[in-house]
């Protein structure tokens, strides 16, 4: 289905629209030639099956298969009730086997999806799988188990999420789980930086006037062709060599090839799928975007997902009063809320709306439409004294019934904080900007509370305020953010105290900078400390926020020009530019950036995430030394990172992303075509130019994964929380296994892929 074909019948991104499954890794997945395979539960008896916790198992003799009846009425019930199925292996070994397969088909009234926990393995070592399943069909679900060690596999569990009842829904659910077996097939390469017989290439395209690189891992002898849909030779060339540290490559370079159409590439006995060259190969990506962020909707219905949800939920302020807090976008798989992402999810919708308003005005006009569903949860949940509700955690699907007994309903509390203020301020103002034309009342509505916030983040970061949820101010992050919004009230209201607010922030924008050469045997400046006497190395484990000190700083030269601090912003803009430059050199052929420099000494251990039962903060920050010197060595304790460390919250698409949008504001500010090309190659990454050749849009591209959506089913347009990688090391890590939160769905990911458009579609 082609671009206008996919609007239309979607009616702008307002309605379903199905995917191409046979494009998707599950149908892949499932066609796999299997080699041998045997039962892990004989299909006869419940003798070797228990249930622990809620609900009911039976043995359904039409099916053969093992039933469980449970009631999903949960919404009161603290803990949440769980319910677990387990099948008992008895320590067999299936070394040779590498792969589980099994049938679930639930039963119910009123879902649209589910999702379940399968583990396998034994109590020291397993690996869980997070499908999500459709009522009344049988699912056939399949997850390969890699290294696993297989050798005394006590027993398979099998458990259902109850995730509460909307009120199109009823309580009582059935599950039917059959054919249970181990599988021997050929494995998906899951981990490091080999093409072997792939094509990595952009799923989705190339612009017209830019770079057209594809990898491959085939002799350098080989002519490529790249055809067009009627198996025409429209351009041929040699295969080039490419050495690097990570491998042997070979390179299919057509960047002269300029005519717009659609093509493959055939080299040796492999092609890829399809592909466009265009202005704007990305458009239909972009469409998709939109679509998703509609599937992310609450509070109103969104068809094939859910009726009108969490109306009864309620944020609570310290002095008794609430506000509603339904509406906006679901954050994620869990559909929780931040306020974090939503304005800059916001933000970034009217930046790319403004952008293309004399290119595409339908578009246009969808974005702004979008863009309002943050804005309005921003002013809505905004209590007038500074606080807000900055964290929303449903849970689960409600009735939305304001039962007082129902604590549940109003558990999230009000807070505030400097960086969440700054950047409510920053979308308002943009808003106030995009509807002065459309809508004078909610432009001047957008304008005052926007005033009110930022006096609320100039206060609060002054006197070191900041939310327990997200840590102690990175003075970095939050004065990029505020020399932004600092300089926009300049714009609006010529008044002169922002202007001198601007500058101020831009004065500690660039004193966290690292501006002078390191002593260091591969020496690296330009890039970002969290703070002005450079104790803490700014890093990012899951949300990126890695543009607003390069947002401020341009922001304030193009307000500023004729300030005399112009020539030392430019300047620090130019520096970041070198490190960008002299880091993304080490990540040929593919091009991706690099996460982050690491001094051992430096980590701020208030930025991760450690779970639970993990160990002591003093054991985890030696786990992270220890992945940081899987990094490049630049200097005794120092490391350059392709990925960033973590402990739990693996996976790493936003911060990509934020560092993507700040090399793709300098390329705009600058002209730097150089720049376009890395940014663009960001995107190709995510694409389907990586190791897996998979493109990670959910429903765009080709061997895309099931991600983990938990509440709702697959939704097209869906980018996750991205590639992570696994143990110590510093390459990609794309496992068939699905689970949180490297392949959950994520407003948040989206947002950053949208707002880099805004400097790249002119």
């Amino acid at each position: 289905m082609n671009t206008k074909e996919w609007i239309k019948q979607s009616n702008n991104a307002h309605n379903w629209v199905d995917e191409k499954k046979e494009n998707g890794a599950e149908h892949r997945w499932l066609n796999k030639e299997i080699e041998e395979e045997v039962l892990i539960w004989d299909g006869k008896s419940l003798n070797d099956v228990k249930l622990n916790g809620v609900g009911v198992i039976s043995y359904d003799v039409t099916t053969q298969s093992i039933r469980l009846d449970v009631n999903d009425d949960v919404e009161n019930l603290v803990p949440r009730p769980n319910c677990s199925i387990l099948v008992d292996t008895k320590n067999n070994d299936y070394s040779k086997y590498n792969r589980i397969s099994l049938m679930i088909k639930p039963i119910s009234t009123g879902f649209v999806n589910f999702y379940i926990h399968i583990s396998f393995g034994n109590k020291n070592n397993k690996i869980v799988h997070a499908p999500s399943v459709i009522p009344h069909k049988w699912n056939h679900i399949v997850f390969e188990l890699e290294d696993l060690p297989r050798d005394n596999v006590d027993s398979i569990n099998i458990t259902p999420f109850l995730f509460g009842t909307p009120p199109e829904a009823l309580p009582d659910i059935s599950f039917l789980i059959k054919d249970i077996k181990v599988q021997k097939i050929n494995e998906d390469y899951v981990e490091g930086w080999n093409i072997d017989n792939r094509i990595a290439y952009s799923h989705v395209g190339y612009f017209i006037n830019q770079q057209k690189i594809a990898i491959v891992d085939i002799n350098t002898n080989n002519i490529f062709y790249i055809k067009d849909i009627n198996d025409n030779v429209v351009y041929e060339n040699i295969v080039k060599e490419s050495k690097t540290s990570y491998g042997n490559f070979n390179i299919i370079d057509f960047t002269e090839f300029k005519e717009q159409g659609k093509y493959y590439i055939e080299v040796g006995s492999i092609k890829s799928n399809t592909f466009e060259i265009s202005d704007n190969p990305y458009e239909l990506s972009i469409w998709k975007s939109i679509q998703f962020l509609r599937t992310l909707r609450c509070g109103e219905e969104v068809e094939h997902v859910h009726s009108a949800c969490h109306l009864n939920c309620r944020t609570v302020h310290s002095n008794g009063h609430s506000v509603p807090n339904f509406g906006g976008w679901h954050d994620a798989g869990d559909v929780s809320q931040f306020e974090i992402c939503t304005a800059e999810m916001a933000e970034a919708l009217l930046d790319l709306a403004n952008s293309i308003k004399n290119k595409d005005y339908d578009l246009y006009i969808r974005l702004m439409e979008e863009a309002k569903i943050g804005i309005n949860w921003i002013l809505r949940t905004y209590f007038g004294d500074g606080e807000r509700a900055l964290a929303v955690l449903y849970n689960i699907w409600r009735k939305n019934e304001l039962d007082p007994t129902n604590e549940g309903v109003r558990k999230s509390i009000s807070e505030v904080g400097p960086f969440e203020s700054f950047l409510a301020s920053s979308c308002l103002l943009t808003a106030c900007v995009s509807y002065k034309d459309i809508d004078t009342i909610f432009s001047d509505w957008c304008l005052r509370v926007a005033k009110l916030d930022f006096d609320t983040a100039v206060k609060c970061y002054q006197d070191g305020i900041h939310t327990k949820r997200w840590g102690s101010n990175i003075d970095s992050q939050v004065a990029g953010i505020g020399a932004v919004c600092s300089s926009k009230l300049y714009q609006i209201t010529k008044d002169e105290k922002y202007k001198n607010l601007a500058i101020k922030y831009g004065d500690i924008i660039i004193s966290c900078q690292q501006t002078e050469v390191p002593n260091w045997d591969k020496p690296i400046r330009g890039y970002f400390y969290e703070d002005p006497k450079h104790e803490k190395m700014l890093s990012y484990e899951h949300r990126g926020h890695e543009e607003n000190p390069i947002r401020g700083l341009v922001k304030l030269c193009e307000v500023f020009y004729d300030n005399s601090n112009y020539s030392k912003w430019h300047e620090s803009i130019k520096l970041y530019r070198e490190y960008v430059l002299t880091t993304y050199k080490y990540t040929s052929p593919y091009g991706v950036l690099p996460a982050h420099i690491y001094e051992l000494n430096k980590f701020n251990m208030e930025r991760f995430t450690v779970p639970a039962g993990y160990g002591t903060i003093d054991e985890a920050h030696e786990n992270l030394k220890e992945q940081a010197r899987h990094g490049i060595k630049l200097n005794e304790d120092v490391y350059l990172r392709i990925f960033p460390v973590a402990i739990q919250r693996r996976g790493y698409h936003a911060t990509l992303l934020s560092k993507t949008k700040a090399v793709s504001l300098i390329a705009k500010y600058l002209n730097d075509n150089e720049l376009k090309q890395i940014v663009i190659n960001q995107l190709e990454w995510i694409m389907g130019k990586n190791p897996f050749s998979t493109s990670t849009m959910y429903g765009e591209g080709y061997n895309y994964h099931p991600l983990y959506v938990a509440y709702s089913p697959q939704l097209i347009g869906s980018l996750p929380v991205g590639f992570k990688t696994k143990g110590f090391n510093d390459r990609p890590y794309w496992p068939v296994v699905n689970n949180a939160v490297f392949k959950e769905i994520w407003g948040h990911t989206t947002g950053k892929f949208l707002w880099i458009f805004e400097d790249l579609i002119k």
